[in-house]
This record gives structure tokens, sequence and C-alpha cells, in this order.
């Protein structure tokens, strides 16, 4: 058996993502130019997760090794949860009296080379506070003192960041409700967030926060041009190492891969999708979902099923059935897609008789428009009706249309069954295609969506449908 060479080094690369690597090619300061040619090719092979390249064997693979405590080092000095989990033990220790000499002198030697701000300064400055009483019942005069003149120097900016954190919750609830009822408007908070974001005395923690209302606010108001100038700012501050973790990497990975597809830019959202699935996370669920719909859109239908296969089990135990209503609502249009609508139908049929009601009340719309899709692709168009009948899916429809996101997609299905047991005439449903089509004909994203329901529709009447989208070319050129 041949032995690998670098082995163990090649699959620690591979799990360095494009941020870390770029911080940590920024901070080297390595007089030996054969690591610093270790880390520029880890960038390369982290910017591109196809086509690896190979590491120098005939560099002397010590250095290799020495790397990589290197590389661990610096990511965990700049991890802000692993700071956050400090904090935390060192809180508990403090207030059960259980903190040990060598724990107290980095406690002090934290609180003496503090320099403001850092992400978790609200956590921080309540472990000072708890220090204090701590030192003070015991009559530690010094390092009281210490303590004491770190909270006196620190109080106002731990007061603003209390404030601003709760003033934050109030703008989550009016962007939470305005994304959960999609109406509204929740932009008179636009500025006062982005004020937050750029401002840099600001606790890293509150700064993020922001970000992701943000992001929140403007698919809520589709404006998706200064999302990306917001996140064209944060990637050049987690370059820098600034709010570095992978959750929240994976994060920022998840939302890019969502603002690319809105911009239909879909291999770019493809290769933030695969990073943003690498960990297992409370999230992971979701960014398989939207992983496996741009791979549908790109038509790697085949690698979607399988990553939804593979994680089929795990999705079963979460507990978030926004997520997971999600995920199997994807699950199902990749079957159907797959030519295997008949197992989609089993498991919209047995998901819906055992999740109804939280199908109904959180994501509907996604959910059956899978689980008619799987009917119509078999021609099952009495059982389409009866659906609608009994989830009382017209009215939701109609309701739906007052929402920014409203596509027609259900309604057309609907129609089409309506078609095929001779309930409506082809000219009718030629008329609704175009009349629910040309409002969009201006927004691009919309118009490339609905053309590709559009091609779907051809399959099952194409004459109506060919004769709409004649109608629909000679409206846009106009």
């Amino acid at each position: 058996m041949v032995k690998v060479k670098l082995k163990k080094f090649t699959a620690f690369a591979k799990g360095i993502l494009p941020h870390e690597a770029d911080y940590l090619l920024s901070i080297e300061q390595f007089e030996d130019l054969q690591k610093v040619e270790i880390l520029q090719r880890l960038k390369e092979n982290a910017h591109q997760q196809q086509n690896q390249l190979p590491f120098n064997t005939r560099i002397n693979k010590r250095k290799y090794s020495s790397l990589m405590d290197w590389i661990q080092k610096r990511l965990d000095t700049i991890d802000v949860d692993k700071y956050f989990e400090w904090i935390n033990e060192m809180d508990r220790k403090v207030i059960t009296d259980a903190i040990s000499n060598e724990e107290e002198k980095v406690l002090l030697r934290r609180i003496k080379t503090y320099q403001h701000p850092i992400h978790n300064f609200m956590k921080f400055f309540e472990l000072v506070i708890n220090y204090r009483h701590y030192l003070l019942i015991r009559l530690r005069h010094k390092e009281y003192q210490e303590a004491n003149q770190f909270i006196e120097k620190y109080q106002v900016q731990y007061d603003y960041s209390k404030e601003v954190n709760t003033k934050l919750h109030q703008a989550t609830v009016d962007i939470i409700n305005q994304f959960k009822e999609k109406n509204g408007d929740s932009r008179q908070w636009e500025d006062w967030l982005l004020g937050l974001f750029g401002d840099t005395q600001l606790d890293g923690f509150n700064r993020y926060m922001a970000v992701v209302r943000l992001t929140f606010l403007y698919f809520n108001s589709r404006e998706f041009n200064k999302l990306k100038q917001v996140y064209d700012q944060l990637d050049g501050l987690l370059t820098q190492g600034m709010f570095y973790t992978r959750r929240i990497l994976y994060n920022y990975y998840a939302n890019r891969l969502m603002l690319h597809s809105k911009f239909d830019v879909l291999q770019q959202a493809e290769e933030y999708g695969s990073l943003s699935i690498r960990q297992k996370n409370s999230d992971h669920v979701q960014y398989l979902s939207n992983f496996s719909s741009i791979l549908i859109r790109r038509g790697k239908i085949e690698e979607a099923l399988n990553l939804l296969k593979e994680s089929f089990a795990e999705v079963q135990k979460s507990t978030n059935f926004y997520h997971k209503i999600g995920f199997i609502s994807f699950y199902i249009k990749c079957l159907n897609l797959n030519n295997q609508p008949q197992r989609g139908e089993m498991l919209a049929d047995s998901f819906l008789r055992i999740h109804s009601d939280d199908i109904l009340n959180q994501r509907w719309y996604s959910f059956f428009t899978a689980y008619i899709q799987a009917l119509v692709k078999q021609e099952k168009y009495q059982k389409v009706l009866q659906t609608f009948k009994k989830y009382d899916l017209l009215s939701r429809d109609v309701e739906d249309r007052k929402k920014s996101i409203y596509l027609p997609t259900i309604r057309w299905y609907y129609e089409i069954a309506l078609l095929k047991v001779g309930e409506m005439g082809s000219e009718e449903l030629v008329e609704s295609i175009v009349q629910c089509s040309q409002e969009y004909l201006d927004d691009p994203h919309k118009t490339f969506i609905l053309n590709q329901v559009l091609s779907e529709l051809e399959t099952y009447v194409p004459r109506s449908v060919i004769l709409a989208k004649t109608r629909l070319y000679k409206k846009q050129h106009a």
C-alpha cells in the first residue's frame, strides 16, 4: 500500500475556509519563504473547492506540522465563540468560588490589557462586575482597584451597548413580523441599523446583530443591491478577522447563497452553498434546503436528491418546523424532477397527515407547490382539485397575491387540473397565464423564475403555454 504524502496536513487544509486563509496570509510574518509558499497554496485551494492543487512534498514535513499548530493557535485567538465560552466558564467559577490562581492571572491580564471594543464586550464587562464582588469580599484591594478602574472606564460604553441591544429587539420584532406576514414596512430601522454596523466603537456582537437584521429587512423590501453593499463591506471585515468564528462564516456563506440566487448568479450561489453546509449546527437543515434549491435550478437534480437523502434522518429529529417544512418541500420537488413523483406524493401525504397545522400556519406555499406538482406529473387531476378544496388553497393564494414575493405557480397547477377535467377552457388558461405574468415583466428575477415554471407547464399543456408565451413576448417587446 502506497503511503500518501502530507495526508494529515492535506486533510487539515481542506477544512480551512476562504476567509480564514485570507486572514492567515494577511498576518503572517514568516522569514521562511517555504512556509509562505504553503500558506499561499492553502489560500488558493480554499478559494477553489474543485481541482485542489497539491502541496509541495519537497518541503520538510516538520514545517507543515508547525504550520498546522500556528494556524490553529491564530484562529483560536480571534475566535469570538471560544472567547465567549472562556468568559462563561470564568464567570461560573467566580460565582461558585472555584477560580484557580492561574485562571485569575489570565483574567487579570485580560482586564489590564483590554482594548475596546471586543466582540463579547457586554459579557466580559459583566464578568468583571462579578469578579469585583469576589475580590472586595476577600479584601484583595490591589486586584479590586484594577477591576473597579475597568468598570468605571467602560461603564458608559456598557450602558450604550445594553441600550442598543434592547432596541435591537424591537427592531427585530418589526422586521420578523414583516418577514412572516410579507406585508407592512420595517424600513424605518434601516438607517439606524446601518449606523450600528458602521460604528467601530460598538461591540462586535451588536454590530453583527445589525447585519443579520439588515439581511431580513432588505429581503423584505427586495432591495438586494443595498444588501450586496452591506455584504461586500462585511466580506472585507471578515477577511481582517472581525466577527470571526466558523458559525458566523457559515451563516455568511448561506446568506451569500441567497443573495447571489436573487441576482441569478447561480454558480457563485452554489459555491457559497457548498461552504455553508460543511458544519452541522442548528441551522444546517435550512442551509441544506437552500443549497439543494440552487442545485435544482442548476439542473443538478440527482446531486440535490442524494444530498437530501443523506440528511433525511437528521431532519426528522429537528424541532424547527419552519426549516423542516422547507426541507421536505425541496425533497418532494427533487423526487418529482427525478421522475419519482409517486414517491414525492407518498412523502407529502405522510408528512401532511402528521403536520398539517404546522404546514398551513408556516410554509403552506412551499409544501403544497411541491405536493401539487407531484400530483400533476401523475395526471391525478381530481386529487389536485380535492386537495385545493380540503385545505382552502385558493383562498390562501388570493391572500398571498398581496405579498411582494408572490408567484402564481400553484394557481396555474390548479387551472391545468381544471382544464384537464373539462371545467376550464384553453383560452381561459392562456388569459390567466398572461394576466398573472405581465406584472412581473419588469422584474428580471421573477421573470427568470416564471420562465422556468412555464417551461415545465409546457410539458402538460403545450398549446396553451406556447400561446401565452407568444402574447407575453409581444407585450414585453411592444
